[in-house]
């Protein structure tokens, strides 16, 4: 709900002191002070130092720590003075005392004085974006799929609705799961894959209260290493910092390179660091680390900025790093575009000297605290730093209400898009009105010239044609320097089916138009640039693949069910097969196809049910073929598809064969233990009645039947439709459900990932037999209840998300180590 309420700016009154001890430096007294959350408190902080001597600050919590204490507050000084900021969280409310200190250089302690800040709730909150952060690499050898999770925190509003801003690829969901989470899933299909390595997923959190909280997220797609394409990969000279180096910031650390290419670049480079030192820095994990997209610098350099990392003064921490740049020489897609991945660097982020916040305007930012204005603005591309206009009037953009990146509303200089994106002073073309999917300009000329994009908006052209015609769309005639343009075509129904977004002058994309014999070609800016450009059509009658009658069956949703052991079908340009077959236990599965490679090169792959990769063919020849075996009952997946854009007919078969022998439970059907090389019932009533290394533990309250489980440290020790569950009795094999924390239950089966059904009123989903927080998911924390060690559900973010009717309450109790939380737990 909206408040007129103006932000807090508690500027502490300086209470008359005592005469100095000579010439030691006196800390005064400050009187108790209000903060409220989301909203930047400044405590000023007055020191008496006659002899003008160098001071340090600092600060601390008298009391239990706060959660992310360091990383929203700032503490710079001057030695007449000193400024602490701090911008609380939810779980902040609460009366606080503070510690603070002045030291010499050497941290000699001079002086300190306690002063009390009293936190209270929000009145006035926009939804914040938790997770997903700006971006991930995905690697689709591991997994075809890529997901994340959405999650919003909202202080005064009970849901939040998140959906996407802009039309998704096609394929791709977001399905609200709870009062403020959802889940993305898209599976790119190699039409995708090869049309871009980079898709920016736009996303926005409405809690009707507010505009709407725009997000984006870059997702990076990474596939094997291509081998025989013409042309050389780029070059990445690292300019700073260099292996070793120390560098020192109150604000991040700003990392530089050079690359140079004798194509030119796709996309920007992008930057991956890490706290924590790769397994392999030879071969690094890059899906592991966080992700940041370069901007372009002076002197043909690119820079980003590693935010800062919370350290106190002269504290370090060791940060890990490298860059990635991806080349256009192939001028159609991906497939022959080079990657490369410079060496993995390690240097000493050292905690600054605060000032208070000394980033300028437009500069990107984490929190409001490290901005000079104190203002840290949500926007799309990242968050800016914006000046605030509640005291003087703005020189640039217009005064008006500005959501941060902590959910409070600000007076700010704004918005982003106007004044960080270049938008200021941009005549439209004569085209207009043509911003959206319902006002496309109709393409009835093949091409157009001295067309305009001003930032923010986009230009729409409806494309028609005839079944079977290949279109490709073309722009050009800017420079991207200038101001970086970006191409996406469009399905009937706003789904994106090819993109084209490099940083060359540049764009083209095609697309097979299908039945509808209509495409949309959507002209954008990037990061809300703006620039002049042409426009080109071209239509090549009947040069597209024609479908076989089988589809659609271009996702496993709508894979074809296999009825015999044969099958076949035709693969286009831009549609992948997949045909399904069940098996009811373990088995040994052949699948092989025959087609004419010279027409076009098809490959093989052969999938679980939860659409993991169990093999892949990938020949030359005229066949693919895969012998795997499968560990358990389910329906399996072939997907069938082209290289690249090849396109050809098949024919393929499935042959499986049970398994009968065993050795370990992984190769027994669902519901099976391995005992003595054979597969017989998992129910038991105690360890007795289990093979050696199985445990039958409790799997719910009251007589919920227990099952005996393989004993397991990691999910990939059990089948595919289990994970390693923690029961009370230890780690064992357990058929996943999908139960979230604190969850009710009937049994473990109820139950998502490796979460136990604790035997309380009415059953609860959570880790059993934890030792230490460390043990537990996010959210949850270690402790013991009930004679019961388990993961609880923590409730300080929503004293409303625990079962009260069903005998459970939002209470405080101790976690292992001794720090009190408050959790969903059984009622005392």
């Amino acid at each position: 709900m909206r408040s007129s309420t103006t932000p807090f700016l508690a500027l502490a009154l300086v209470l008359l002191a005592c005469e100095p001890d000579g010439d030691t430096p006196d800390l005064l007294p400050v009187l108790p002070v209000d903060a409220r959350v989301s909203e930047t408190l400044a405590i000023e902080l007055p020191v008496r130092n006659d002899a003008g001597r160098e001071l340090r600050y600092r600060v601390s919590i008298e009391g239990p720590p706060l959660a992310a204490f360091e990383s929203v507050t700032s503490l710079s000084g001057s030695p007449g003075r000193g400024e602490f900021r701090w911008t609380p969280l939810a779980s902040h409310v609460g009366r606080h005392e503070l510690l603070f200190e002045i030291t010499s250089p050497s941290g000699e302690r001079y002086d300190g004085e306690r002063v009390v800040v009293n936190v209270v709730p929000s009145e006035d909150s926009a939804p914040v974006f938790l997770r997903p952060g700006a971006g991930g690499t995905h690697d689709l050898m591991r997994d075809p799929c890529v997901r994340f999770d959405v999650e919003i925190r909202d202080d005064d509003t009970p849901a939040v609705e998140i959906r996407e801003r802009a039309p998704l690829p096609e394929g791709a969901l977001i399905v609200n799961e709870g009062a403020k989470s959802a889940r993305f899933e898209w599976c790119p299909t190699g039409d995708q894959i090869a049309a871009s390595e980079r898709w920016t997923i736009e996303l926005e959190a409405d809690d009707g209260d507010h505009p709407p909280v725009p997000h984006d997220y870059v997702v990076v797609l990474r596939t094997g290493p291509t081998t025989g394409c013409p042309g050389a990969a780029p070059s990445i000279t690292l300019v700073t910092p260099l292996e070793g180096e120390r560098v020192t910031s109150s604000s991040g650390y700003e990392v530089r390179i050079r690359v140079t290419d004798d194509v030119g670049l796709r996309d920007a480079p992008l930057l991956y660091w890490s706290r924590t030192a790769p397994d392999d820095r030879a071969s690094p994990d890059v899906t592991a680390f966080e992700q940041v997209v370069f901007d372009p610098n002076e002197g043909g350099e690119w820079r980003a900025r590693i935010p800062s990392l919370g350290l106190a003064e002269g504290a370090d921490a060791e940060v890990f790093y490298l860059a990635t740049a991806t080349d256009n020489d192939d001028a159609t897609g991906t497939a022959c575009d080079h990657r490369t991945d410079s060496s993995v660097v390690a240097f000493f982020a050292v905690g600054g000297a605060s000032t208070g916040g000394d980033l300028g305007q437009c500069s990107p930012c984490a929190r409001s605290t490290e901005c000079a204005s104190g203002i840290c603005v949500a926007a799309a591309g990242g968050a800016r730093c914006l000046t605030s206009c509640a005291v003087s009037a703005c020189t640039v953009g217009t005064c008006g209400d500005a959501i941060t990146i902590e959910g409070a509303t600000r007076r700010a200089c704004g918005d982003v898009a106007a004044v960080c994106g270049g938008s200021t002073g941009c005549t439209d073309d004569a085209l207009e009105p043509n911003d959206t999917l319902e006002t496309p300009t109709l393409a009835s000329m093949t091409s157009y010239a001295d067309l305009q994009i001003c930032g923010g908006n986009s230009d729409f052209f409806r494309i028609d044609g005839a079944f079977r015609d290949l279109v490709t769309v073309t722009i050009d005639g800017f420079d991207h320097d200038a101001g970086d343009l970006d191409l996406r075509l469009l399905s009937p129904s706003g789904t994106i089916v090819a993109s084209s977004a490099s940083t060359m002058d540049r764009e083209s994309a095609s697309f097979c138009l299908g039945d509808t014999g209509r495409v949309f070609a959507q002209v954008l800016g990037y990061m809300n640039a703006q620039n002049a450009y042409d426009l080109s059509i071209t239509r090549a009658p009947l040069a597209c693949c024609s479908d076989d009658t089988f589809e659609p069956d271009d996702t496993r949703a709508t894979a074809r069910r296999l009825t015999t052991r044969d099958f076949e079908g035709t693969i286009c340009p831009d549609d992948d097969d997949y045909v399904a077959f069940t098996v009811t236990g373990a088995s040994a599965a052949h699948v092989e196809i025959l087609f004419d490679a010279a027409i076009g090169d098809l490959d093989l792959e052969l999938q679980g049910p939860d659409g993991a990769r169990i093999a892949i063919s990938e020949g030359t020849g005229d066949s693919e073929v895969i012998d795997a075996s499968l560990p358990a009952a389910g329906t399996y997946y072939v997907r069938v598809h082209g290289f690249s854009t090849a396109a050809n007919t098949y024919v393929g078969e499935v042959t499986t064969t049970p398994i009968t022998t065993c050795t370990t439970t992984r190769a027994c059907a669902s519901g099976e233990v391995c005992d003595a090389g054979t597969c017989r019932s998992d129910a038991c009533a105690s360890d007795a009645m289990c093979p050696s290394s199985h445990l039958c533990p409790v799997y719910g309250p009251g007589s919920a039947a227990r099952h005996c489980g393989a004993t397991c440290t990691v999910n990939s020790d059990c089948r595919s439709t289990e994970a390693c569950k923690w029961f009370a009795e230890g780690r064992a094999c357990g058929v996943r459900g999908a139960g979230a924390n604190g969850a009710a239950c009937a049994d473990a089966t109820a139950c998502g990932g490796q979460r136990a059904c604790l035997a309380w009123p009415g059953g609860y989903c959570a880790r059993a037999g934890c030792r230490t927080n460390a043990d537990c998911e996010s959210g949850t924390f270690c402790v013991t209840t009930s004679g019961v060690s388990a993961c609880v559900l923590e409730c300080e973010s929503d004293v409303e998300r625990c079962r009260d009717a069903e005998g459970y309450a939002c209470d405080f109790v101790d976690d292992v180590g001794g720090t009190l939380h408050l959790a969903c737990v059984p009622a005392s």
